[in-house]
């Protein structure tokens, strides 16, 4: 068994378990949240386990699949898997509003736009170090296979270089005694 496998293998469940913590407390508490006039409170229900659990699985699920399977995955579940984690934000991050109080509708819209914003920047940043370290994993596999065929071949150049002593004439005088 291949160390570097594992140790990938260990850091993409630990990112997709963290991430999908983090998705599920955050739907969790989105659920929870309550807006009135005068103050912001949070209920906890059934529903609040619910909301949670449905982030939290999804994303970890998703998470999984495309760790695991990489390239192999359909483009279809990779970028519909993105869809529908995009749709379930938008509706967990739109819920609290529940257009209740028009008078501050504006200003919910503004702080949700900015949201959007925010995480569309987090994806953006975790897109481009994906990125980053495919593009040095591949770096790295390059220069494993150079260093291979170094190591392989390193007679070849000391029989070229004998080779053609033998060949090139010699210059110097020779002495009778």
């Amino acid at each position: 068994m291949n160390t570097e496998s594992k140790t990938e293998r260990d850091f993409s469940t630990v990112v997709a378990f963290c991430s999908a913590l983090a998705f599920g407390a955050m739907l969790a508490v989105l659920q929870t949240l309550r807006l009135s006039k005068p103050e912001i409170s949070f209920n906890l229900s059934i529903w609040t386990v619910i909301a949670f659990l449905a982030g939290f699985t999804s994303l970890f699920a998703y998470l999984r699949l495309v760790f695991t399977c990489g390239q192999r995955t359909a483009r279809v579940v990779r970028y519909g898997g993105l869809v529908v984690l995009g749709l379930m934000t938008s509706v967990a991050l739109i819920y609290p509003l529940r257009l209740r109080q028009l008078d501050q509708l504006g200003q919910r819209f503004a702080g949700v736009g900015a949201a959007l914003c925010f995480i569309a920047a987090g994806l953006t940043m975790v897109y481009r170090v994906m990125l980053l370290a495919e593009l040095d994993e591949d770096r790295q596999e390059n220069e494993e296979k150079h260093s291979a065929v170094i190591s392989s071949h390193p007679e070849a150049p000391l029989e070229h270089q004998e080779q053609h002593e033998a060949v090139k004439p010699t210059t110097e005088p020779q002495h009778d005694s």
